[in-house]
């Protein structure tokens, strides 16, 4: 039987967190459930910012294909938006007595009402002054995660609190006839590590292959998104430079895209094998193209030598990563569908790119492909399966299998979520404690969280890994209990 050495923080953590009344995001579940905003009625952004939630603003089967399209795409398209440089009256529209609800969000269903909603109205006013008036959608929330291990190598500690501030703003700039949107979009960061050192991470700690909390980042603070989009052909066709996440593009799980509310471990986050390109955010140039009905193409190409902790400074070293993604997005069961194929090539493999930052100037390059599949049955059930299949010499893995679920109204609570996932994954050479030039022994993890709303605002979620196969340690499989508290500002 595993012994859990830090177990009962679980059982304390439960029991302050019951009293706790603070913020937290309350986002709705992916599914065809009509959950309007109050005030953003038509509003989408890329994941990774954290300000999209997976809502449907519009019953998926009476989208036509191209909204079908632009949603799969992930495609910044806000129709409801009045442009930043467009007339407006002065006056603020905000009623102080009636900002409970965290701003962009209808009423939720939570357990408790909170008693910190009151005091946060004037945040959240002045988050509808910055819609009204300066075309500025904004979404700050704070993220927890603690964790405690089974076991761990020697000299590493079992248990860590994880925190993450988010701070995100969209400004919609002009929407001009004929051509489309224009958008400036920021995402900024600040990480902490509780109980253990900064570099602390349950993955390196325990000696599993996996990253078990990717919530957290080596650096403090960071600008991860700065970024400029100007659409044509009446935004059929998006341009996006700067600096932004290639995940926001491509192999786009909806069902298990943020650490804040859904998974923990990266492996269903993206996909390992285009590792390192789905774990940095660093400078590119996107191209977003709906063709026709139904169908999206999204290609990019991104500096991997750059990360988050900075923004330019070694785009000189030439280490890139190039991608394109075809989707389908049908209206199969009149819900939720979209399917995808995505390929990639880089000149970072594990012999000249080994974590953020750290090129050694040798460039190997491997290409990549990957297939995923989501699907929402009725209103309560969503199904995904990914796979990526890489060459041996690449970043991370040669190949990655994942199949989850997710229940979106368990015990008919519409802003509950129940998620379980499991990952298999084969390592590239050289991976872990193998001996150089040998066939690496693959690994897998299953995962499983249910998310509470337990106030407007505070959402909590239980979460436990398993980690079979570790890479280093006695082999014997590394158990995570962790408790996340996500608290919307």
């Amino acid at each position: 039987m595993l012994k859990l050495q830090s177990a009962p923080f679980v059982w304390i953590a439960f029991s302050v967190t019951s009293f706790i009344s603070s913020n937290a995001l309350a986002q709705s579940q992916v599914g065809p459930v009509l959950q309007r905003a109050a005030v953003v009625e038509d509003y989408t952004l890329p994941d990774h910012t954290g300000l999209k939630p997976p809502v449907f603003y519009e019953p998926w089967d009476l989208m036509n294909g191209i909204r079908r399209a632009e949603f799969g795409a992930d495609l910044l398209s806000p129709r409801t938006f009045l442009p930043l440089f467009d007339p407006r009256p002065m006056e603020s529209q905000i009623d102080m007595s009636k900002v409970d609800n965290p701003f962009g969000f209808t009423p939720l269903n939570p357990i408790f009402q909170g008693p910190l909603e009151v005091p946060l109205r004037p945040i959240r006013a002045l988050e509808h002054v910055l819609y009204e008036q300066c075309s500025t959608m904004s979404n700050i929330y704070y993220t927890l995660v603690m964790q405690s291990l089974s076991r761990t190598l020697p000299g590493e500690g079992n248990f860590a609190g994880v925190g993450r501030l988010d701070a995100n703003f969209l400004t919609v700039l002009a929407k001009t006839p004929g051509l489309g949107t224009s958008a400036v979009q920021i995402l900024f960061r600040q990480h902490n590590v509780f109980g253990q050192p900064s570099d602390w991470t349950p993955g390196g700690a325990s000696g599993s292959y996996f990253f078990m909390d990717s919530l957290q980042n080596a650096n403090n603070s960071t600008l991860n998104i700065v970024s400029f989009q100007q659409g044509l052909l009446d935004d059929r066709v998006v341009l996006s430079v700067g600096k932004m996440h290639p995940n926001q593009f491509f192999m786009l799980n909806f069902y298990a895209n943020d650490e804040s509310r859904q998974f923990l471990n990266g492996s269903f986050d993206g996909n390992s094998v285009f590792q390192p390109a789905q774990g940095t955010y660093s400078p590119g140039f996107v191209a977003q193209i709906i063709p026709c009905d139904d169908i999206y193409v999204n290609a990019a190409i991104f500096d991997l030598a750059d990360y988050p902790g900075n923004s330019f400074q070694n785009i000189n070293a030439g280490l890139y990563w190039a991608g394109v993604e075809v989707g389908w997005t049908p209206n199969w069961l009149g819900t939720f569908s979209r399917y995808n194929v995505t390929f990639g090539t880089t000149n970072a493999g594990n012999q000249s790119y080994s974590g953020y930052g750290d090129v050694t100037g040798i460039k190997q390059t491997n290409s990549m492909i990957g297939f995923l599949g989501q699907q929402q049955i009725g209103d309560w059930l969503g199904v995904f399966a990914e796979y990526g299949l890489g060459e041996s010499t690449g970043a991370v893995a040669q190949q990655e299998l994942s199949v989850g679920v997710s229940i979106v109204r368990p015990f008919g609570r519409p802003d509950d979520d129940f998620g379980i996932a499991f990952a298999w994954t084969k390592p590239n050479n050289n991976y872990g404690n193998e001996i150089p030039g040998s066939e690496p022994q693959s690994a897998s993890v299953l995962e499983t969280f249910y998310r509470l709303q337990l106030t407007n605002s505070l959402q909590l979620s239980p979460d436990l890994q398993v980690s079979f196969d570790p890479a280093s340690g006695d082999g014997s499989p590394v158990v995570a209990l962790g408790l996340r508290l996500k608290m919307q500002f």
